[in-house]
């Protein structure tokens, strides 16, 4: 709004701008200060753009996929993930998970989780057993991430399973 509009508006409002006490002129100047400002000030959108990230190519997620199906068992890093696709850790991360939707830490909890799944359907051996065998250090730990990933604990879900034979 310029100093003319603003004049303007006053005049229309019936306001005669020589009679203003001064609360009213100090507020008068206030808005045409705002207005300048406004005007003069680059505009900075709400929220900054974040730059895209581009997706893991094909061959370097092939590549992780492979490492985690060998090592499920093991300790899986994010430095050992990244190494193998031969990116810093920092932007295999970001683009892994643009790729897959999930941070690589919670892929390969839902990695071992299914590989654990399978275990459970096909033996009967101790859910200790199997948990150590997927990767985690405790059963304990197994049963928590387990239930957040599937809904029912291993005991629970194993007994739900068909019996095949």
């Amino acid at each position: 709004m310029t100093v003319d509009q603003l004049s303007k508006a006053l005049r229309n409002a019936g306001i005669d701008i020589r009679r203003l006490d001064r609360s009213a002129e100090n507020a008068v100047r206030l808005a045409v200060m705002a207005s300048l400002v406004e005007t003069l000030a680059p505009s900075v959108p709400a929220t900054r753009k974040k730059r895209a990230v581009a997706a893991l190519p094909k061959w370097r997620l092939m590549q992780v996929l492979r490492y985690i199906e060998t090592n499920i068992g093991g300790p899986i890093t994010l430095a050992n993930l990244a190494a193998t696709a031969g990116l810093s850790r920092m932007y295999f991360a970001k683009q892994f998970r643009t790729t897959t939707g999930f941070r690589p830490h919670d892929f390969v909890l839902r990695k071992r989780i299914e590989r654990a799944q399978q275990l459970l359907a096909a033996t009967s051996d101790p859910l200790v057993d199997i948990a150590l065998s997927v990767g985690f250090q405790t059963q304990a730990h197994f049963t928590t991430v387990f239930k957040n990933v599937v809904g029912s604990t291993p005991y629970q879900w194993r007994r739900e399973q068909p019996k095949v034979g």
